[in-house]
């Protein structure tokens, strides 16, 4: 398996180092695993540690220090392309590869201020330490160093780690919370304390100085909470003994023309001790706040699309399971032809059939859960397991009718439905109980008849009371049941399809799936407006 490693130049050439133990020791000694000569190194002078893909550099209380990008270190986590120094800011450079990152492309890519510094290496401090340049160049090490770490992260729980690892560590302050603009408030995102330690959102917070930030769209911060007149009336900051606070909204301009929107906000403090931070300090955590907004700003709108493409991908999953609830094959009888088909008008419908052939008949029902798309489906799909089970076990109509309402009533899901269950027998008498839906359309030849009789709505009225009816079919006899998708589809005019409209189609077709196109075409150049369910019973004659 792949491990981290270090590489590292000196006077014999260029090193790398695999990090595939559990401890790797670095010092002057001829017996540690990397042996540097320098001699500001201390004979055993630190080890990096592996747990897992955790690697962890400790000092071994060395005299001269370890140093991680160019800051001295007791122990800390690498990540990366960190820098390791041993015993001074002049010594090799062991960069600290992972294998989950190609080494040649950190830095590259993901935004404009990461390409340009990944072109660049850390700058050579000069050799007086009391130079007037040195503090400057070691701030532009780390911000270089900075930019890189920055472009490393791809995912949001990433860009905010190495966000928060980063302006603690120039910050020198003890703990960083991020908040990411979600639903018009700020939500916790992830938090950083002490020693590296994920911290979680506390009381503690001043949520006046976040409100402060948010407010001025601007940087707010305090050095010395003790110092300044207006902080000091904050009852909170001295309760909980907040001595520094810096507070710096991420933001991020969509186009040029457009204005400038939040999409979160970095939280710093301390209770140790007031803050230090010079103007280039300050320019600097203005920078890498800058560099993350627009790295954070790429990768929500990633998830967003990746949550998008999987929220499509469900939802097509669940259009072929309820397509298949549905009869797949619907059974061949000696004294019926059956053609079933239903069109959501959105991804997923509330409409749906059923056929259920019991050994002296064949039932058919239809039904249409008021409203559309996902909750609908899920009503439906409840409401044809309850449907199919009780057909099997012969329950009469009008039990099925009292128990689906009593069911939608009591479970208080905010839906009803229409619905028509009918038995054809094979000597052509039917039973029919129509719950508020659509009449069945009966065509005989050139005529056209109606099946009139009707009951309540399932869902609306707790108690009611459902009642069937009776006819008979003639060999040759089509019955259509359909949905008010279809007799209510309106064309340009705003004409409805209407019972006339099914029948003359009918007439005109004897495939229902060209029925529906009929339907489709009417109403064209406008989309369908509610899903659409034909079902024709083609009476044969008895055997």
């Amino acid at each position: 398996m792949p491990v981290s490693a270090l590489s590292y130049s000196d006077s014999d050439g260029q090193h790398t180092i695999d990090l595939d133990r559990e401890s790797t020791a670095i010092g002057r000694s001829p017996g540690q695993d990397i042996v540097l000569r320098e001699p500001a190194v201390s004979r055993r002078h630190a080890v990096i540690e592996r747990d897992g893909d955790t690697y962890t550099v400790v000092d071994q209380k060395s005299t001269h220090g370890t140093f991680l990008n160019g800051v001295r270190v007791e122990r800390t986590v690498l990540a990366p392309g960190d820098v390791l120094q041993i015993g001074s800011l002049h010594g090799p450079k062991l960069r600290f590869h992972s294998p989950k990152t190609d080494p040649a492309s950190i830095g590259t890519g993901q935004s404009t201020f990461g390409n340009l510094l990944s072109s660049m290496e850390e700058i050579r401090l000069p050799a007086d330490q009391d130079h007037p340049a040195t503090r400057e160049i070691e701030q532009l090490n780390f911000l270089i160093i900075a930019a890189r770490r920055l472009n490393e992260g791809g995912a949001i729980e990433d860009i905010l780690g190495i966000l928060l690892q980063l302006t603690l560590q120039l910050t020198g302050v003890e703990r960083g919370f991020v908040f990411l603009f979600e639903e018009g408030e700020m939500r916790f995102a992830q938090g950083l304390g002490p020693d590296g330690k994920i911290a979680q959102e506390d009381s503690t917070i001043s949520h006046r100085a976040m409100r402060k930030a948010i407010d001025s769209e601007m940087k707010f911060s305090v050095s010395d909470t003790l110092a300044d007149q207006r902080i000091s009336e904050w009852s909170s900051v001295m309760a909980n003994k907040i001595r520094s606070i810096y507070c710096i909204p991420l933001r991020k301009r969509v186009t040029p023309n457009e204005p400038v929107h939040l999409i979160g906000l970095l939280y710093l403090d301390s209770q140790v001790r007031p803050g230090s931070l010079s103007e280039v300090d300050h320019q600097l955590l203005d920078t890498i706040a800058t560099e993350a907004s627009a790295l954070l700003h790429n990768a929500l709108l990633a998830e967003a699309e990746h949550k998008a493409r999987q929220a499509r991908e469900e939802l097509a999953i669940a259009a072929r399971i309820h397509s298949s609830l549905m009869s797949a094959e619907l059974p061949a009888l000696s004294y019926a032809r059956l053609q079933a088909k239903t069109i959501p008008c959105l991804a997923i419908g509330g409409d749906f059939y059923d056929v259920v052939v019991l050994d002296d008949s064949v039932c058919v029902t239809v039904v249409d859960v008021s409203g559309k798309g996902v909750s609908a489906a899920i009503v439906a799909a409840t409401l044809q397991g309850i449907l199919h089970a009780q057909l099997l076990a012969r329950q009469s109509f009008p039990e099925i009718a009292s128990m689906i309402n009593q069911f939608l009533c009591t479970r208080n899901v905010g839906k009803y439905a229409t619905m028509i269950a009918l038995r054809l027998f094979p000597d052509g008498r039917i039973e029919y109980m129509n719950c508020g839906h659509i009449l069945p359309v009966s065509i005989m030849g050139a005529k056209v008849r109606l099946l009139e009789a009707g009951n309540l709505i399932v869902g609306l009225i707790a108690g009611a009371n459902y009642s069937s009816a009776f006819d008979r079919l003639q060999p040759g006899e089509r019955l259509l049941l359909a949905t008010d998708g279809i007799t209510e589809a309106e064309n340009s005019n705003g004409d409805l399809f209407g019972y006339d409209g099914l029948s003359d189609a009918a007439h005109r077709h004897l495939d229902i799936g060209a029925v529906l196109d009929h339907v489709e075409r009417y109403h064209a150049p406008s989309p369908a407006q509610d899903d659409c369910t034909l079902v024709e019973i083609r009476y044969t004659g008895g055997t």
